[in-house]
């Protein structure tokens, strides 16, 4: 994993001490951190659905690219507040319980949520999604002026 992918680490709300943009930990090692404060909670109602979602970096621009399979644009919610983008939402089910006779259930539904912290260098004002067959695309603009710039030494 490049140094720019690994900058790219998604933060939840409910844990302060994850740092999304450290350099240095590997990605493995805060994924194993996250269950381990989960499955200390005893209880699997209190663990927060959070979609899956691939981020990118390029030379202009973040790519948050979330699956949320079986859920409709209507029922997902994308904000910005105070440096943190939001995307939350409802999977809801459509089965028709009065007709089932048995049933295995193995899909989830109900609520879901995911923040992440932008970078410095994220442009607040040039933030866009789009939706399309349940995956949810954000793209978030890299300002401009944060690039760094080379200062010409006198001698």
């Amino acid at each position: 994993m490049t140094e720019q992918e690994t900058a790219l680490v998604p933060r939840h709300h409910f844990f302060s001490e994850l740092d999304p943009w450290r350099r240095g930990e590997p990605v493995r090692s805060m994924v194993d951190r996250f269950f381990s404060d989960l499955s200390g909670s005893g209880s699997r109602s209190a663990i927060v659905t959070a979609p899956n979602v691939d981020i990118t970096e390029t030379v202009g621009e973040y790519r948050v690219r979330a699956e949320l399979p079986g859920v409709s644009k209507d029922d997902v919610t994308v904000e910005l507040e105070q440096g943190l983008l939001s995307i939350r939402g409802e999977k809801k089910s459509r089965r028709d319980e009065k007709a089932e006779q048995g049933r295995v259930l193995e899909c989830s539904y109900g609520a879901f949520f995911r923040s992440f912290a932008l970078p410095q260098d994220a442009d607040p004002d040039q933030i866009s999604a789009e939706f399309h067959e349940g995956i949810l695309d954000i793209t978030i603009q890299k300002n401009p002026a944060s690039k760094p710039k080379q200062i010409a030494i006198k001698g």
